[in-house]
């Protein structure tokens, strides 16, 4: 056993997830405890300070102002580190019966120990003995019944464990909303409030299977829906009547969606309660519930593997002329510099020397020339592929055959490698669009 300062000392970060601070006579018999005999049993602490076991102690130390306190120094894992943290703690439960806490820290020994996920069960501190159910409910203090309860209650949102933190919302009423997903939970909290808590164990228990049935029906709806998307992307005139049945089928389960139910708890809250101010939200709830169940079927957009393809292949294409304008731009910044150095060499020479002709070297000459080439490819290109997918997007909606644009846009997509070739092709490319379009008599496109 070593003393430590007291000012090197910190609480562990899961200290309040766990427990609650002593307070009261319990506390106070504590201090004086230490106020008289001093710290006996040392703090329990990481190589970094942070106290395993020994918070209430730290607590006093600084109250009463003792500047070393004993500790022992365990250095082990972050995962062994909370272990000890629960394991060292064990006088400190009967001052602490908020539920979440005793949650939490069931839940970290059912993972510690591997019980919830079927692991080996063995103990790190006992190898060969196999951990259960059991073992985590004599380790908090409560049956086993209780036990399995308050591990499902972890999975509440944060608003509800705060109810059932402070008493308001009982643990197995708390267990039956556990079992809906989060963003149900949170629906229902945003709906009805800290009203939720006033519903028997038997109602919520039944709202859990009214809300439960609804989530399965929304999802049979999401099913539904992709097969009637797909049927009508086929267009066969045999599948008329099976999408008939698959729209009315969809219609039926929209009117009993999750979101639906979730409304009428909340309308049927507030016709109990009775108050005037709530007539105008009764009023908005009936309209919102009577559109819910009345909306028309949604058409679920099924894009087709050869379109998803073209839209990777503009994507991709895309990336390559951002990489080209860039170097472009460097190609033309180099001109820019070696340009100023060329007008500075003549003013030099216009200073102090007779002026002489000077002629500018080939190679310049021939990136000037080749830098002016790319701009005005680069202009008609750009031109020419806001005129490709204006075509494609339209015909393509319309049915129309736009094969032949698509396939002579990526073989005329590289015109002119060398200098200014293959502008011809291009313009004579851009003339064979115009008279398609007349043809097919979209004059929209012709601007």
């Amino acid at each position: 056993m070593s003393e430590m300062s007291i000012h090197r000392l910190k609480r562990h970060p899961k200290n309040e997830e766990y427990y609650a601070d002593l307070t009261g006579e319990k506390y106070e018999e504590l201090k004086r405890s230490i106020e008289v005999h001093g710290i006996r049993d040392p703090l329990k602490i990481l190589p970094d300070g942070t106290i395993l076991a020994g918070h209430q102690r730290y607590r006093i130390a600084k109250e009463l102002g003792i500047e070393q306190v004993p500790v022992a120094i365990y250095d082990v894992s972050p995962e062994e580190a909370e272990y000890l943290l629960i394991a060292d703690n064990e006088e400190r439960r009967g001052e602490d019966n908020d539920p979440m806490r005793k949650a939490r820290r069931a839940k970290f020994l059912a993972e510690y120990w591997g019980v919830q996920r079927g692991g080996d069960r063995r103990s790190k501190d006992q190898i060969g003995l196999l951990k259960t159910l059991d073992d985590i409910a004599d380790s908090i203090g409560e049956s086993k019944t209780n036990t399995k309860r308050l591990i499902k209650l972890n999975n509440l949102i944060p608003e509800l464990q705060a109810l059932v933190s402070s008493g308001k919302l009982g643990t197995s009423a708390a267990e039956q909303l556990a079992y809906l997903s989060p963003e149900i939970q949170r629906t229902l909290y945003e709906a009805l409030g800290e009203e939720i808590a006033n519903r028997t164990f038997a109602e919520t228990k039944e709202l859990r299977r009214r809300l439960e049935e609804a989530e399965r029906r929304d999802q049979e709806t999401a099913r539904l829906q992709a097969e009637l998307a797909e049927l009508r992307e086929q267009g066969r005139e045999e599948d008329r009547q099976k999408i008939e049945q698959l729209e009315r089928r969809i219609r039926d389960l929209q009117a009993q969606s999750w979101r639906v139910v979730t409304l009428e708890q909340e309308l049927t809250a507030l016709r109990e309660r009775g108050r005037k101010e709530d007539r105008e939200r009764i009023a908005e709830l009936e309209q919102e519930i009577e559109e819910l169940k009345n909306r028309p079927v949604e058409r679920v957009e099924v894009v087709p593997d050869s379109v998803q393809q073209e839209i990777e292949a503009w994507k991709r294409r895309a990336v390559e002329i951002e990489q080209q304008k860039r170097e472009l731009e460097s190609k033309y910044q180099a001109t820019e510099q070696l340009l100023a150095r060329y007008e500075q060499k003549i003013q030099e020479l216009r200073q102090g020397a007779p002026v002489v002709q000077l002629q500018v070297p080939p190679a310049l000459q021939k990136i000037e020339d080749e830098h002016e080439a790319r701009v005005q490819r680069r202009k008609l290109y750009t031109k020419l592929e806001r005129a490709v997918m204006d075509i494609w997007t339209v015909c393509h909606q319309t049915d129309g055959d736009v094969d032949w644009v698509v396939d002579e846009f990526y073989r005329q997509q590289r015109v002119g490698p060398n200098g200014m070739d293959g502008f011809e092709e291009v313009s004579a490319f851009m003339a064979k669009i115009v008279d398609a379009l007349h043809a097919t008599q979209r004059p929209r496109l012709l601007k």
